[in-house]
C-alpha cells in the first residue's frame, strides 16, 4: 500500500465512530488485529451428577460459523464500559442467554487462540445455569457434539475444569 492509499484509508477510518461496525469492515479489522473477546461457559451438574455445558446454535447464514454450536460470547467494543457497568456482560446475558438465570460470572483465565475470523484474546468465565435455559441445549462435557466451533473447545475445557475444582467435583 503506497502513502496515498494509506492517507485515504486513514481519512475513511476517521469517519467511523467507535462501537459496532458493518460486517465487512469488522471482518477486515479482525483479520488485521487481535480481537478481545469474552466467553461465558454456562454449566450445571445434571440429575446424574454429570457436568453439562450450554451450547447455542449459530445461524445457518453465518458467514464463518454457519450452523455450528458455540458458547455465549461477544467481542469487546470500545463503548462497552460506561463507568458503572460492563456492557459486554449485559449483552451476553440479554442477547446470547436470553436472560436465562445464571450465577455471577467466575473468571477462570485467558486464552490467545485463532478462530476462523482471526486471532482472539479470550477472557473465559463460567456461569452456573440456575434454570432451564431459554435458548440452546445442554450437552454432556464428556461427549460434545461434532458440530461445535473447534476454537471453543479449549474455553470449555478450561472453564469446566475450574468449575469442577471449585465445586468439589474432582479428587484434586
Amino acid at each position: 500500500m503506497n502513502k496515498e492509499d494509506q492517507s485515504k484509508l486513514v481519512s475513511l477510518l476517521k469517519k467511523l465512530d467507535p462501537g459496532f461496525y458493518p460486517l465487512e469492515i469488522f471482518m477486515q479489522m479482525a483479520r488485521l488485529n487481535t480481537l478481545s473477546i469474552i466467553e461465558f461457559v454456562p454449566v450445571w451438574k445434571n440429575e446424574d451428577g454429570v457436568v453439562e455445558v450450554l451450547l447455542l446454535n449459530r445461524e445457518e447464514n453465518d458467514k464463518l460459523f454457519a450452523g455450528e454450536l458455540h458458547t455465549p460470547g461477544t467481542v469487546i467494543r470500545p463503548t462497552d464500559s460506561d463507568g458503572k457497568k460492563y456492557l459486554a456482560f449485559e449483552r451476553i446475558l440479554k442477547d446470547e442467554l436470553a436472560n436465562t438465570k445464571v450465577s455471577a460470572p467466575y473468571f477462570v483465565g485467558s486464552i490467545l487462540h485463532k478462530s476462523k475470523r482471526g486471532t482472539e484474546h479470550a477472557q473465559v468465565y463460567w456461569v452456573e445455569v440456575q434454570e432451564k435455559p431459554k435458548l440452546g441445549k445442554m450437552y454432556r462435557v464428556d461427549s460434545l457434539p461434532n458440530n461445535i466451533m473447534q476454537s471453543q473447545i479449549s474455553f470449555i475445557q478450561l472453564a469446566v475444569n475450574n468449575y469442577e475444582k471449585t465445586q468439589g467435583l474432582t479428587g484434586d
